[in-house]
C-alpha cells in the first residue's frame, strides 16, 4: 500500500522526442515503421501510455512532418531552441511540466517495454536531480534520452542551452544523478536506432 501511495506522489510528464534531424539515419526516425507494423514513435507512446498511474500527460517534444494521426491528439512542443538536440527538448518539457518531473524519452527505442520506467519512477528520491540507467558500455555515462529530470535542473538546462551547449550528459555530470544499473534485458530494451544497418537488423528480427 504504501508503495503505491509513494509511487503516484511522484507524478509527471512523458516527452517523446521527435524533432532530431536523423542524419544518420537519412530520414525521420519517428515515422519509422515497427515491426508490429506501427510507427517508432508511436510504440514509445504506447508504453509510456501503460503508465498512467503515474505519467499526468504525455507530450510530443519537437516538430515531426508526418507525425502518425493516431497522436494528433497530443501536445506538441516546439524545441526551446531550434537545432539544438535533445537539451532543447528537455528545456521545452520541464517549462511545461512546471514543479512535476519530466520523462525524456527517444522515439528511437523499439525494444522498449514497461519494465525499464517502472524501474528508474521507483528509483526516485527527494534528493535527485536526474534518475537516468548508466550506460554498460560507458558507466560514466547515461541512457540521458530515457531518463527522468527534476524541475530544479530546468535552470542549468537553460544555462547549458544558452551557451551553446547540447550535451544532456554534461548536464548530468553536474547534477545529483540517482544512477541505475541495468540488467542486459533493461539494456537491450533501450537499444536506440541511428543507421540504416540498424534499422535492417530491427526489420529483420520481425
Amino acid at each position: 500500500m504504501g508503495n503505491a501511495r509513494n509511487r503516484n506522489d511522484r507524478h509527471c510528464v512523458a516527452g517523446v522526442l521527435v524533432g532530431g534531424q536523423s542524419v544518420r539515419m537519412g530520414r525521420p526516425k519517428a515515422t519509422l515503421q515497427h515491426s508490429d507494423g506501427r510507427t517508432l514513435v508511436e510504440h514509445v507512446v504506447s508504453v509510456a501510455r501503460r503508465q498512467h498511474e503515474w505519467i499526468d500527460e504525455l507530450i510530443i517534444l519537437g516538430r515531426c512532418a508526418d507525425l502518425p494521426a493516431a497522436l494528433a491528439g497530443l501536445p506538441v512542443l516546439e524545441d526551446a531552441c531550434p537545432d539544438s538536440g535533445p537539451l532543447a527538448g528537455l528545456c521545452a518539457l520541464l517549462e511545461y511540466a512546471g514543479e512535476r518531473w519530466g520523462l525524456l524519452l527517444a522515439c528511437d527505442m523499439p525494444l522498449l517495454q514497461a519494465p525499464p520506467l517502472e524501474r528508474l519512477h521507483d528509483a526516485q528520491r527527494p534528493e535527485h536531480d536526474a534518475v537516468a540507467f548508466r550506460r554498460l558500455d560507458q558507466p560514466a555515462a547515461y541512457h540521458a534520452c530515457c531518463a527522468f529530470y527534476h524541475p530544479r535542473l530546468l535552470p542549468a538546462a537553460l544555462h547549458e542551452l544558452g551557451q551553446g551547449k547540447r550535451s544532456l550528459q554534461r548536464l548530468l555530470a553536474a547534477a545529483r544523478v540517482g544512477g541505475v544499473d541495468p540488467t542486459p534485458a533493461e539494456e537491450a530494451m533501450l537499444t536506440n536506432l541511428n543507421t540504416p544497418a540498424d534499422y535492417a537488423r530491427l526489420r529483420q528480427r520481425g
